[in-house]
């Protein structure tokens, strides 16, 4: 198996990310919409866009919304499908081991689902969060459960491999930490029955993956 960096393996899963993972996303979001709360004319940074799918729901609920990644194929799949939403959002191509050009004291919610799991050193990423947050703020970030192999099982499966890396609730309740934010909520997500249901009805069994959690979810301040 060839073994890519992070970025190389995005550019070759942009255009069937979302196929890939429809049902974990789905999971996810009916969980964290309603976690993040308002957004109606609220500044909004989501950090690690992909491919645009919560940029665009916080877009409709009239959020003011930016959105960075840095694969530029999955910004270019996020720009096509917010033209067909018909939502106005700012895409740029960044990559947020470098400085952040965002303003301090900025965004009222940011957003960053399951990209710290591709650093060693989470806590670097949410300081350069701190910095840009608002002090009432809030901050949403999910991860790979480390009992589950995560998405990148699914990149396997194109004859890639690529590193990423397993860390506890515990680990990320210390890095919180470390970057003088405080945990207000913790989620684990689990496929719902629905989900289920839905995806049996698809022929996908998602029955042995249903009772444990796949997602840890942090809502931080």
């Amino acid at each position: 198996m060839k073994t890519v960096t992070i970025k190389e393996a995005y550019k070759q899963w942009a255009n069937r990310y979302e196929e890939d993972l429809p049902y974990l996303f789905e999971s996810e979001s009916e969980k964290v919409i309603p976690l993040i709360g308002n957004v109606k004319n609220k500044q909004v940074l989501d950090l690690g866009c992909g491919t645009g799918r919560y940029s665009i729901a916080l877009a409709k609920k009239g959020g003011v919304v930016t959105a960075v990644d840095f694969s530029d194929e999955m910004i270019n799949v996020a720009k096509n499908k917010a033209k067909k939403a018909n939502v106005d959002i700012k895409f740029q191509s960044l990559d947020i081991k470098k400085k952040l050009p965002f303003p301090l004291k900025k965004f009222d919610v940011v957003l960053s689902m399951l990209v710290l799991g591709h650093f060693k050193h989470p806590e670097k990423i949410l300081k350069k969060i701190s910095k840009i947050l608002k002090p009432n703020g809030i901050c949403i970030i999910s991860t790979f459960h480390p009992q589950k192999e995560g998405k990148f099982a699914l990149v396997q499966s194109l004859g890639l491999d690529a590193r990423k890396y397993k860390q506890s609730k515990e680990e990320y309740v210390e890095a919180i930490k470390k970057a003088n934010f405080s945990l207000e909520k913790y989620l684990e997500i689990k496929f719902p029955k629905k989900i289920v249901v839905k995806a049996k009805k698809d022929g996908v069994n998602l029955e042995p993956y249903s009772h444990k959690p796949f997602l840890m979810v942090f809502k931080i301040k």
